[in-house]
């Protein structure tokens, strides 16, 4: 029997150990009220560090973006304070959504899950945030030409990935496929905590669709 994953907490540590859609589900389902306060009491700063990255690789804030496994808002808050007003959020589960719609930030929200097709257009979107969607296993690398089709040509994706899932998902591999067919190249990659004052988890990553 494995050891589950640690988090900073127990509520965390219960939600990393999460494997199928279901339970998943039925989890935030249940935490959906309590998940910001859950999170921000152990110091989470992963969605203000995908949003500051955000504003450090644009020109301005007239853009379209796409905030994926958006959950209660968190990262779309940040985003939404540094001035993008056209925002839209994606998450599996509708009790996170209802919570993010109570922000007032979002232009448009969808139910979806990120492991099949999305029924969104090419080219919709500028760029496509992400923090804590690519963190213990709930979502692998599959997605990730589906994200990239939604992008208009210069478009980025801002995300965090876990470094418990970067080699043994095959994040990396992924990635590399990408660029080495010229679909993609990385324009920063560091390394970076999830919560305040703790060591780095995950890699903090941007990419942009090529022209």
């Amino acid at each position: 029997m494995t050891d589950k994953p640690k988090g900073p907490n127990e509520f965390v540590s219960d939600a990393y150990s999460l494997k199928d859609k279901e339970s998943i589900m039925a989890f935030y389902r249940k935490w959906a009220d309590e998940y910001d306060h859950q999170m921000q009491s152990e110091g989470y700063c992963s969605p203000q560090g995908v949003a500051e990255l955000l504003n450090e690789h644009i020109l301005h804030t007239d853009l379209e973006v796409l905030d994926i496994g958006c959950g209660t808002g968190l990262t779309g808050l940040h985003v939404a304070n540094s001035g993008i007003t056209a925002l839209d959020g994606l998450d599996l589960s509708g009790e996170m959504i209802k919570v993010a719609r109570s922000r007032d930030i979002y232009r448009r929200l969808i139910v979806a899950d990120l492991n099949q097709p999305l029924t969104l257009e090419d080219n919709s979107y500028d760029a496509v945030v992400s923090s804590g969607t690519f963190t213990h296993g709930h979502v692998g690398p599959e997605p990730l030409g589906e994200i990239f089709r939604l992008l208009r040509a210069g478009g980025l994706l801002v995300c965090t990935v876990h470094f418990d899932l970067w080699h043994n998902k095959g994040f990396d591999a992924v990635f590399a496929s990408l660029m080495s067919r010229g679909v993609i190249k990385c324009i920063a990659l560091r390394e970076g905590p999830y919560y305040a004052d703790q060591d780095a988890e995950g890699w903090f990553c941007v990419y942009q669709k090529c022209e």
